[in-house]
């Protein structure tokens, strides 16, 4: 939706799949994704959708989007960022991998969008593409993460005696 006037036979059309309908407010901005592998979060990739809208077409047509890693931010701005989503993580009690999405306004305040708690791990994925811009294969990407998933399943073995 652009203009409010989609905003009436939107909810119509939505409100056909399920009798609960969520509005939210539009944040204008840039957009902005951390992944999180464990505890740490690694560089921030900025998503600069073509048309100016990551709609599915842009996000699965190649070309149709331009994907910045590490997104250009002043150091205290990223670090902030990168800040919030290990918190959010943490909060929502996420474990092993998360990416977790932003709006960033003109003035700099980034809102939170989502916490995907089952990102993409295809190469040419977003958390992949933040761990390529740390130095990480993709196979190093995913050692880490059966790394995880081991101290996790110890973890629990652990605590359930």
């Amino acid at each position: 939706m652009r203009h409010p006037s989609e905003l009436d036979p939107a909810i119509e059309i939505a409100g056909r799949f399920d009798h609960q309908v969520l509005v939210e407010r539009y944040i204008d901005g840039r957009e902005l994704t951390v992944a999180v592998v464990g505890e740490e979060a690694f560089p921030i990739v900025e998503i600069k959708p073509k048309s100016g809208f990551y709609d599915y077409e842009a996000k699965y047509t190649k070309g149709k989007t331009e994907y910045i890693c590490p997104a250009v931010l002043d150091k205290e701005l990223g670090r902030h960022v990168r800040e919030l989503a290990v918190e959010c993580a943490a909060v929502l009690g996420c474990r092993g991998v998360v990416r977790v999405d932003f709006r960033l306004t003109e003035d700099d305040e980034p809102f939170v969008l989502e916490v995907n708690t089952v990102p993409g791990m295809t190469p040419t994925s977003l958390v992949p593409m933040a761990a390529q811009a740390k130095g990480i294969s993709y196979d190093q990407l995913v050692g880490r993460m059966l790394d995880l998933a081991r101290a996790d399943a110890n973890l629990a073995r652990a605590t359930a005696h």
